[in-house]
């Protein structure tokens, strides 16, 4: 072989070189193109599941109260347990001093704390007033527990009867929010951001009050929740409804002139529409049909620019 055959074939060599090696930049370039187009679709699937129409909100707890004051100065003795039920014209308590002891008698029959905060009066079911919705969230509370052998002064509110058929909560409301509650609707109400146990209480929509462009819900309890005795301020879930169905998330469903319709994303990875009908909706979640279990949609269907044609 001479040295000019030698050269080329060394020429030749290097050649197959360089294009196997830009053959497999390309394969590599197409293959990174897929994996890279893939992640910015946002795919999910269909799903059957429970999804809730609610929304989380620090509450005003408004009961129907009364203070009591004390009859004499001297040493207080209380009889029965904080937050126990008593009944009309029971001993619930007595105040000695060196002069007399006075029995204190239930006015009426509920429950009976020692604990107040100085907006029993002012917080107070049939007594929500533009003054109150205006101090909304600034209310001042002087909390004062009483128990055995406190010393009290002529005068002085000493305890609480609450009625334990009565208890409401006050929620302050985006409007949006507020316009989609009617009067009297039956709500539910879970405490679980409160308590380690989640609690769900069924409620009704007393009253919407408007006060100054700012909206407010008061709903009444169907049931007395007797940890809320000694407290002003609780966080809940306020629940509208709780449906069931196949799902898409909110953000996969768009409208064209033909109705409402998802980007339905293929095993073998085409993009296809599909018009569904939707049953119910939240915030977040459409409850739809027209799809099946494991259908892959869309969650970002403005990521794409073609295939909404296609049926």
């Amino acid at each position: 072989m001479t040295k000019q055959e030698s050269g080329d074939k060394q020429k030749n060599q290097f050649i197959s070189i360089k294009y196997f090696i830009f053959i497999i930049a390309i394969v590599t370039v197409i293959v990174l193109f897929f994996i890279l187009s893939e992640d910015e679709l946002k795919i999910t699937q269909i799903e059957y599941k429970e999804v809730i129409d609610g929304f989380e909100a620090k509450a005003l707890l408004v009961r129907d109260e009364k203070a009591y004051n004390a009859a004499i100065s001297g040493e207080l003795n209380i009889i029965i347990s904080e937050g126990e039920r008593a009944s009309y014209g029971e001993n619930i308590a007595f105040i000695e001093n060196e002069a007399e002891i006075y029995n204190i008698y239930a006015q009426e029959a509920g429950i009976i704390s020692f604990a107040l905060d100085g907006l029993e009066k002012d917080v107070k079911y049939g007594k929500i007033t533009p003054e109150l919705l205006d101090n909304y969230g600034q209310l001042n509370r002087e909390y004062k527990q009483y128990v055995s052998g406190n010393m009290v002064d002529k005068g002085e509110k000493i305890y609480k009867n609450i009625n334990n058929f009565q208890q409401y909560l006050l929620i302050k409301v985006e409007k949006e929010r507020a316009q989609k509650f009617n009067k009297n609707e039956v709500v539910f109400v879970d405490t679980q951001s409160d308590n380690e146990y989640s609690d769900i209480i069924q409620a009704s929509i007393k009253k919407i009050y408007i006060h100054n462009n700012q909206y407010f819900l008061l709903l009444k309890l169907d049931r007395y929740v007797k940890m809320w005795n000694n407290t002003r301020w609780v966080n809940i879930e306020l629940i509208k409804n709780i449906y069931r169905g196949l799902t898409v998330p909110r953000s996969a469903v768009f409208k064209t002139t033909s109705g409402d319709q998802v980007l339905i994303y293929t095993f073998d990875h085409k993009i296809k529409t599909r018009e569904i009908k939707i049953v119910e909706e939240t915030e977040d979640w459409i409850v739809i049909e027209n799809l099946e279990i494991g259908d892959r949609v869309l969650r970002n269907p403005q990521a794409v620019n073609y295939g909404r044609d296609e049926k």
